[in-house]
């Protein structure tokens, strides 16, 4: 097995102030798109859904963890992402260059105001038993272990650090759409977006 277990936890600034950074990261379905080596690969209700990590592992090796999250907003200042337990789990599987497991996925942002802008702590944790590759079951537990340290060390640190940066940037124009419409939220409301829709390639699933 190729155990998977890793959190990053990371405190940056939003430039706007915290009402309009909150109903920004609430919008659910959008800002799930920034973050890398994850799609959402269905969704079961407006705030219940089934994620998908994916990555290539030394350029060889495709590693899928399927975890289904649900999401939740706490006083206008805590937005969580938790495991949801009610759905049956994907089924473990091992192909010769490649490994499928269900696993848990589970983030929490923590809003605090800071005058023109919003300080934000951002925690991501993923974990999951993933079966061995077959063409691996023949290598050393070296390289193995390897691959597990690869997603833990690297390829969370890149989800985190992508999604801060890409959501960052993206904020002008979700701001531009809003004001578009004369629709900026007032304060304590999150203006309700559309259901998330499942964007994950066919050839991922």
């Amino acid at each position: 097995m190729i155990r998977v277990a890793g959190s990053v936890h990371r405190s940056f600034v939003f430039p706007a102030e915290l009402p309009l950074a909150y109903a920004y990261y609430a919008d659910i379905g959008r800002v799930l798109s920034y973050l890398p080596h994850i799609c959402l690969a269905r969704t079961y209700g407006p705030d219940q859904l089934r994620l998908l990590y994916h990555s290539m592992e030394l350029g060889l090796y495709r590693i899928r963890i399927f975890a289904d999250v649900q999401t939740l907003l706490e006083d206008g200042c805590v937005l969580h992402v938790r495991p949801l337990d009610r759905q049956p789990p994907v089924q473990p599987e091992a192909g010769a260059q490649s490994a499928t497991a269900q696993g848990y996925f589970t983030s929490q942002s923590i809003f605090h105001d800071a005058g023109s802008q919003t300080r934000i702590e951002y925690k991501l944790q993923l974990r999951a038993e993933l079966p061995t590759p077959l063409a691996l079951r023949v290598m050393p537990g070296l390289v193995v272990g390897g691959i597990a340290r690869s997603i833990t060390n690297m390829r969370i640190r890149e989800i985190v650090e992508g999604f801060i940066d890409r959501s960052i940037d993206a904020f002008p124009h979700w701001l531009d759409e809003l004001q578009s419409h004369s629709s900026l939220p007032e304060l304590g409301s999150i203006p309700m977006g559309p259901p998330p829709t499942p964007d994950c390639p066919d050839q991922l699933l």
